[in-house]
């Protein structure tokens, strides 16, 4: 009788601790699943605000003004869509405000390059600047949610090109 009873609690136990593992592996599947959708949510999100950007330098275009224009909005609606994913992908209310004003002046950039004047937020600090550091505000607050060590450390584009000696080609 005994026998039956150490047999039953070690085949209970064995159950026990098969479904406590996969429940952990479950979780931990689930954490690295939801981490990777928020890095490609917001890689695909600021690929597209770099769009923008080059897109407004118009280095590759010429002087073609229409194709960069359509280029811009091209750009712009893929960002504009790839906010909504990162919204879908993250619980941080910083990564989302980040991202939304980040695409509010990457699209400062598209009507200052149409000739539209500055919106009252663009006047001392223009579009282009303000993008640049609300991205770096946005790597931030990503690098911080998926547990990046030191997720400060971004060099922004704004200091690179400081650094820069006079005359330097950009890329």
């Amino acid at each position: 009788m005994y026998e039956a009873l150490f047999a039953l609690a070690g085949t209970a136990l064995g159950i026990g601790g098969t479904l406590l593992a996969d429940l952990v592996r479950s979780r931990n599947d689930d954490r690295r699943d939801r981490r990777e959708q928020l890095r490609s949510a917001c890689v695909d999100f600021t690929t597209a605000l770099v769009e923008i950007r080059q897109a407004y330098w118009g280095r590759a275009y010429g002087e073609n003004h229409e194709v960069r224009r359509t280029a811009l909005q091209r750009a712009h609606d893929v960002a504009r869509a790839g906010y909504e994913r990162l919204r879908l992908s993250t619980s941080s209310l910083t990564v989302q405000e980040e991202a939304r004003f980040a695409l509010r002046y990457a699209y400062g950039l598209l009507r200052q390059f149409e000739g539209l004047p500055p919106r009252p937020d663009e006047i001392d600090t223009g579009p282009i600047d303000q993008l640049d550091e609300r991205l770096v505000r946005l790597y931030t607050a990503v690098r911080r949610e998926l547990g990046t060590p030191d997720p400060e450390r971004i060099l922004s584009e704004r200091t690179f090109l400081d650094a820069l000696p006079p005359g330097a080609a950009v890329d």
